[in-house]
Parts: structure tokens; C-alpha cells; sequence
């Protein structure tokens, strides 16, 4: 006797284990053709995998995505969506459901929301893998491990290397330029080079931060350069001279002088803030 091979399941399970990020279903499905159906919007997010075969995909409002074997596809809370299978490749798939009030922000690190929903070619075994682990750990009610599974999944996702090299589009190219201020801005870069570096004028790298960032590139990079000074001056033993170099501003003057106009204090009261004095 022929085993029969499983066509689909769904675990769902509404144990709540944290109002932020919850698992509520997890599953997988070998589809057969069908005629393309238009769902009604659902309050938590769904990440779908597509292991083999071919399907269409698309959010309301949205052009229909051609998905592949490889492809990432999410549908985002409280929006319509419609998707189906190719008739004559139908897509095997797997899902996870995640509800909680801070999904919709670590899916976004991912590169996943309303306006980008879809990750290309991102055809990994691991991938694969996690999905399923989410999934198993889920059907045997060991909530910790599906929750271990699904991080281990999201920071796969999130990693530069694993999302598409798809050059010449606007966001990944505004990631490498992040990604290259946080590994130099304390060597005191300019936006002239970065924009050099990059092969982009100066004004373009602008509109960039502009739309993406809603904030120029030198306040993004002097953002950086206060944030890891703030924290240098509450964890650190590094004299503020040697701190307003590792920060890469040019002279300890003009540190204090950005630090007073930033954060109201010079760096030596800022610090002191958080130094407990211990009488002998």
C-alpha cells in the first residue's frame, strides 16, 4: 500500500505568550489549481515560503507578483489580499502567522511590509529548514522552541547577504550606503565621499535619505556619532579627548560644542549623571 503524502495542515494555537510578538499559526500547503479568491484583511501577519511550483500574489490596490520557488511573500494586518496557484505549476507552501504589537516594526528590518512585500530569489535550504522548525515545534506545543526557530529565521532575513541583489533599486542601495556610514562614520566621512563612493551626486543621495529616512545624511550620520558617544560616556573609561576622536569629530572643542547643543550639557556633566560617588 502507497503511503498517502500529506497535502497541507495549519497548527494554530492562541496561548498568548507576549502582547509584542506571538506565533498564532504556522503551516504548509500542496495546492492544486484553483481560481484566484480575494480575502478578506486579517488582524495579525503572514510570512509564506514558496518551495516549489508557482502562484500570483498581490495586495489590494497592488500590481499582481509573479512567485516563484525561493520567493518570500508577506501579507501585512488589516490588509486585502489575493493570491492562487499557476494551473499549471501549482506552488507547495509554507506559513507562519505572527501576531503583536511590534511584528509590523522587526518584519520591516526584514525588508517586509505594505510597500515591500515580497522578497525574490531568496531560494535558501536553511530558509526552508526554519520554516519547517517553526512549524513542528509549533504542532508539538513547544512554544519557547517555535519562538527560538522564528528569530533565527527573521535575522536570517534581515542579513544583507541573504536579501536579493536586485542593484540599481532605491532601497537596497540606500542600505549599503547605511551599512557603509555605521562601519566608517567615526573616521569622519563626508557626504561628498560617501556620495562619491557610491557613484551618485550629492543631491540624489539627499533625496534618498529624504524619502527613506526622513532626515538628511549628515544629521543621520551625526545621529550616529551621538549615540556612540552618549553611550561611550556612560559605559566607558575613555577620556572625553579620547572619546570625541573615537567618535570622529575633529577636536574635543567642537565635540563639546555639538554635545552642549544636543543634549544640553557638556560631556563631563553628561557623564557624571551616571557616576555614583563613593565616600571613604
Amino acid at each position: 500500500m502507497v503511503k498517502q503524502v500529506e497535502q497541507a495542515d495549519v497548527v494554530i494555537n492562541n496561548e498568548l505568550l507576549s502582547n509584542d510578538f506571538n506565533i498564532c499559526e504556522a503551516g504548509f500547503e500542496k495546492c492544486r489549481p484553483t481560481k484566484p479568491v480575494e480575502y478578506i484583511p486579517i488582524d495579525y501577519w503572514v510570512i509564506h515560503y514558496c518551495i516549489d511550483g508557482e502562484g500570483y500574489f498581490s495586495l489590494t490596490n497592488s500590481p499582481n507578483e509573479h512567485i516563484r520557488a525561493g520567493d518570500i511573500f508577506m501579507i501585512p494586518a488589516h490588509c486585502g489580499n489575493k493570491y492562487y496557484p499557476k494551473p499549471n505549476n501549482p506552488w507547495t507552501y509554507r506559513w507562519i502567522g505572527l501576531s503583536g504589537d511590534k511584528v509590523g516594526e522587526l518584519l520591516k528590518k526584514c525588508n517586509l511590509s505594505t510597500n515591500d512585500y515580497v522578497i525574490h530569489d531568496a531560494y535558501d535550504s536553511n530558509i526552508d529548514k526554519m520554516f519547517e522548525n517553526v512549524y513542528q515545534s509549533f504542532k508539538e506545543n513547544n512554544l519557547f522552541s517555535s519562538l527560538e526557530s522564528i528569530f533565527f529565521l527573521l535575522n536570517k532575513l534581515s542579513s544583507k547577504e541573504n536579501l536579493p541583489d536586485e542593484l540599481g533599486t532605491k532601497e537596497n542601495l540606500l542600505l549599503q550606503i547605511t551599512n557603509y556610514i555605521k562601519q566608517h562614520y567615526s573616521e569622519n566621512i563626508s557626504v561628498e565621499e560617501i556620495a562619491e563612493i557610491h557613484n551618485i551626486d550629492r543631491s540624489y543621495l539627499f533625496k534618498l535619505f529624504q524619502r527613506y529616512k526622513k532626515i538628511t545624511p549628515s544629521h543621520y550620520i551625526q545621529n550616529l556619532k551621538l549615540q556612540k558617544s552618549c553611550s561611550l560616556l556612560r559605559k566607558s573609561s575613555l577620556s572625553v579627548t579620547d572619546i570625541s576622536y573615537e567618535c570622529g569629530f575633529t577636536s574635543p572643542s567642537y565635540f563639546s560644542k555639538f554635545f552642549m547643543a544636543n543634549i544640553g550639557m557638556t560631556p563631563l556633566k553628561y557623564r557624571n549623571k551616571f557616576i555614583i560617588s563613593i565616600n571613604n
